[in-house]
């Protein structure tokens, strides 16, 4: 099998969503600062801003205006779930009627040639969440839409409605279908199983973890603080010749890949990387 992954393109990833976190976090400070007087100590305490973001948006506090998208995604690095509604135990939006193999065939489909019924956004913020997304509505997983188009930056929804393009504040493209913190905030909650291991831990339960998912089903690589860099899609499974260890296939997209090795990944990273996983409905 072919385990070959472009190193450079891998860490390009990898450092770009990490300067992007600064970024917006940055551009959040200097409105706190400038709009609510808040002292720049305060504002920038994690705890703090996430309390007064918080707040102004439960508001709808015109100062925010613009910056919506920057404040959803930063609570959602911060792992902000009040007011996420849990999407199982029979609601309608029970993942039961999951199709496995129709979510495979997208993946095969679609892992190099990108669907044009969709956005890309392969050469700015990266693709991999949208992807995902794409192939977890090919099996089956049904839009999440309040319908008020100005909650598009609200995690609870999820969707991308006919003519979304890759424009920033396109209101048919939610940020839990292509940002990948907010799609963890959404899916964090609607999986039926959520996992989550150390890279550490992972290269020393990879026959546990791989027992546990299934082809469909989702990944992904985050920092030490659990914000994620990279969301992929369980493609298959191998057996790893040099360890004997039962291995996890991957495919996404920006790293345009469907042979990505979890266990050969999870050794190149910090021990204190988190490795989440989220089981759709679990059983085939």
């Amino acid at each position: 099998m072919d385990y070959g992954i472009n190193s450079e393109i891998d860490r390009n990833i990898h450092d770009d969503v990490f300067i992007q976190s600064i970024d917006r976090k940055e551009r959040l400070i200097r409105l706190l600062t400038s709009k609510l007087d808040i002292p720049e100590v305060i504002a920038r305490e994690d705890a703090s801003a996430v309390e007064i973001v918080k707040q102004l948006l439960r508001e709808g506090n015109p100062i925010l205006e613009g910056s919506e998208e920057d404040a959803w995604i930063f609570l959602s690095d911060f792992e902000v779930k009040e007011d996420i509604p849990v999407f199982r135990s029979g609601s309608k939006y029970d993942n039961s009627a999951y199709d496995r193999e129709k979510a495979k065939k997208y993946i095969d489909t679609y892992w190099k040639s990108y669907n044009t019924a969709y956005p890309s956004f392969s050469s700015g913020g990266g693709d991999c969440a949208n992807f995902v997304s794409q192939v977890l509505y090919a099996g089956g997983m049904t839009w999440v839409d309040d319908g008020k188009p100005l909650h598009y930056t609200w995690y609870t929804n999820w969707y991308c409605k006919p003519g979304a393009t890759a424009r920033d504040g396109d209101r048919r493209i939610s940020l839990s279908w292509k940002v990948a913190s907010a799609f963890k905030s959404h899916w964090i909650k609607r999986a039926e199983k959520n996992l989550a291991y150390s890279y550490g831990e992972a290269l020393n339960k990879m026959d546990e973890i791989a027992a546990q998912v299934y082809a469909a089903d989702v990944v992904q690589f985050c920092y030490s603080s659990g914000v994620p860099f990279h969301t992929l899609v369980v493609t298959g499974f191998a057996r790893d010749a040099d360890t004997g260890k039962n291995d996890i296939v991957l495919a996404s997209h920006t790293l345009d890949s469907n042979s990505r090795s979890l266990l050969n990944t999870v050794q190149k990273y910090p021990a204190d990387y988190i490795l989440r996983l989220y089981v759709i409905k679990q059983r085939k």
